[in-house]
């Protein structure tokens, strides 16, 4: 899968969600700590972002509805979403983001 750069760390501030287009694909990018995430940027519950979504214990609450998602996983945690998001691996390297993006 090929790895892009999406930005420099200090464009991700902490604990808080930006939105990237990369390709086709609309993508929150959430940095906690020394970890990044990468997850669709679209709640599958009612399509609002996510990027703007609270973060807290992993995971981030949809500002709309309220749905929560595990930023590892993708994993729905509260709904009323019924299903997950997909996530994308994600890292800081040399001061950059980096996020693959499946072919």
């Amino acid at each position: 899968m090929p790895r892009l750069t999406i930005g420099l760390v200090t464009d991700f501030p902490e604990r808080r969600g930006i939105a990237v287009n990369v390709g086709p694909r609309r993508l929150a990018i959430f940095r906690v700590g020394a970890d990044v995430f990468a997850i669709d940027d679209v709640c599958p519950h009612r399509g609002f972002p996510l990027h703007d979504g609270s973060i807290n214990d992993g995971r981030v609450s949809c500002r709309t509805h309220g749905s929560c998602f595990n930023l590892q996983t993708g994993v729905i945690e509260r709904g009323p979403a019924t299903r997950g998001v997909a996530v994308y691996a994600a890292a800081i390297v040399d001061d950059h983001v980096e996020v693959e993006i499946p072919d």
